[in-house]
C-alpha cells in the first residue's frame, strides 16, 4: 500500500465512523419513541465536520426525494419528483436513468426541461444535444415556459466555462422573438453585455431595442399570480354551489 492510499484510508475511516454514529443516534431516538420534532437534527449536523455533514445531509435529502417520487400520485407530481431527484443525485447511473426517461417519455412537458439541459453540450454523453437541437426543443413551448429553460441553458454555459462568443451565438434566436414578458429584458441585457464586449455593435443595438420592447409587458410572476387568483375564485365558487 503506497503512502497516498494509506492517507486516503486514514481520512475516510473517521468520516464513516462519525456518519454511523450520527445515524445510530437517530435510530435510537426513533426506537425510544422520541418525537422526531424534538430531535434537533440541525444541531447534530452542525457538530459534525463539514465533509461529514455534507455526506449525511446528502443522504437525508436524497432519501426524502426518493420517498417523494414513490409517493407521487399524479403524473405532474411524478415528473416534478423525477426532475428534482435527477438534478440532485450524485450517482451518474441514477442521473442518466432518470434524465433519459424524462427526455424519451416527456419531451412535451416543460417540467422535464432539466433533462434536456443535462444533455445539452454534454460531451460525455452519446445523447448530447447540440445548440440547434436545443433550439428546436425550446420552440415547442410558449414564452412563459421558455424563459426558465433559456435561463437554465445559459447557466450551463457558465458552468462549462464556454467562450462568450459561443454563448452569444446561442442567444441569437432571441432577436427574432417578440417578447411577451418583461422578464426577457434580463436575457437581452446579457446579450447587450456580451455583444458590446465582443464588439458586435449591431447585435448589441438590436438586443438593446428588445429590452425596451420587453418592458412594456407584464412579468411572468404577475401572470402566474393572476392565474392563481382566478383558480382560487373558481374553486371558491364551486364550493359555494356544492353547499
Amino acid at each position: 500500500m503506497n503512502k497516498k492510499t494509506g492517507l486516503m484510508i486514514l481520512m475516510i475511516l473517521p468520516v464513516f465512523l462519525l456518519y454511523f454514529i450520527s445515524e445510530a443516534f437517530l435510530r435510537c431516538a426513533a426506537v425510544a419513541n422520541i418525537n422526531p420534532d424534538k430531535v434537533k437534527l440541525d444541531n447534530i449536523l452542525n457538530d459534525l465536520p463539514e465533509s461529514v455533514r455534507d455526506i449525511v445531509t446528502y443522504r437525508i435529502m436524497h432519501t426524502d426525494m426518493t420517498n417523494d417520487l414513490a409517493a407521487a400520485q399524479t403524473e405532474e407530481e411524478k415528473l416534478y419528483a423525477m426532475a428534482v431527484l435527477g438534478e440532485y443525485t450524485r450517482d451518474p447511473e441514477e442521473k442518466e436513468r432518470i434524465f433519459s426517461a424524462l427526455r424519451e417519455n416527456y419531451a412535451a412537458n416543460p417540467i422535464a426541461a432539466p433533462a434536456f439541459v443535462y444533455y445539452f453540450l454534454n460531451e460525455k454523453s452519446k445523447k448530447q444535444l447540440s445548440a440547434a437541437e436545443f433550439h428546436r426543443y425550446l420552440s415547442k413551448f410558449p414564452q412563459l415556459e421558455q424563459f426558465t429553460i433559456w435561463a437554465l441553458a445559459l447557466n450551463k454555459f457558465r458552468t462549462l466555462k464556454k467562450p462568450e462568443r459561443e454563448q452569444l451565438a446561442f442567444m441569437m434566436p432571441l432577436l427574432k422573438l417578440k417578447p411577451e414578458y418583461r422578464d426577457y429584458s434580463l436575457l437581452y441585457t446579457e446579450m447587450v453585455r456580451l455583444a458590446s464586449k465582443l464588439r458586435e455593435i449591431e447585435t448589441a443595438n438590436q438586443a438593446d431595442a428588445k429590452i425596451d420592447e420587453s418592458r412594456f409587458h407584464p412579468s411572468i410572476a404577475e401572470i402566474l399570480m393572476e392565474r392563481e387568483m382566478e383558480m382560487m375564485k373558481k374553486n371558491s365558487a364551486g364550493n359555494k354551489k356544492g353547499k
